[in-house]
């Protein structure tokens, strides 16, 4: 089910687990709240991150807003209403704690990481922009998933409309297939990963 649409105003975005991601930060003694360029400092912290799983980082992607769609298990692909697979990427990390929920958070808003920010009533952080004809629109600067509570091998497919919008807008999406595992062992590193290629 299609919904709200996450902003890549950074040129990015994160699927998080903030109370696993507290529990690491907590764990190493880290206080920063600009998260991106404390990665950049302390590359030990963010790979630290990424085996346990508490966050994958989608980046160097057009600004644009995404579709984001999750299945527990095989997704059957001729559900996808309206569009294709572009790209694939297997082998990612995710672990979702008790409260049963991840984020996707911008790049721009884990620079100013704040957990109390992630407005649990409304589920989402809204901003705004303006077209060519100065109209303001809301975008989302993070938006919560309702997921069990569990450890997930993540298979990621980089998604296109069918029918492309004409303004060249919210044509793009991702689907997260997560399957449930006991271990956390995938060693895939999302840093290094290339999701530009959903625009070839």
């Amino acid at each position: 089910m299609e919904n709200k649409k996450i902003s890549a105003l950074g040129y990015g975005f994160v699927i998080i687990s903030p109370e696993k991601f507290e529990q690491c930060r907590k764990n190493k003694n880290i206080k920063a709240k600009k998260v991106i360029s404390y990665f950049s400092k302390d590359n030990d912290f963010f790979y630290y991150c990424i085996t346990e799983g508490v966050l994958i980082p989608i980046h160097h992607i057009n600004y644009d807003r995404y579709t984001l769609l999750f299945s527990i298990g095989k997704c059957e692909k001729s559900k996808l209403n309206g569009w294709e697979i572009q790209a694939e990427w297997n082998g990612f990390n995710l672990q979702v704690g008790a409260s049963n929920e991840i984020w996707a958070v911008g790049i721009d808003e884990m620079e100013k990481w704040n957990i109390k920010n992630l407005d649990q009533e409304s589920g989402y952080i809204k901003g705004f922009y303006y077209d060519i004809n100065d109209n303001e629109h809301i975008e989302y600067k993070a938006i919560r998933y309702n997921i069990p509570s569990n450890k997930y091998e993540v298979k990621i497919y980089g998604l296109a409309r069918k029918i492309k919008n004409k303004n060249g807008m919210e044509n793009y999406g991702f689907l997260f297939e997560l399957t449930q595992v006991q271990i956390l062992t995938s060693k895939t590193d999302p840093s290094e990963t290339d999701f530009s290629k959903l625009f070839e």
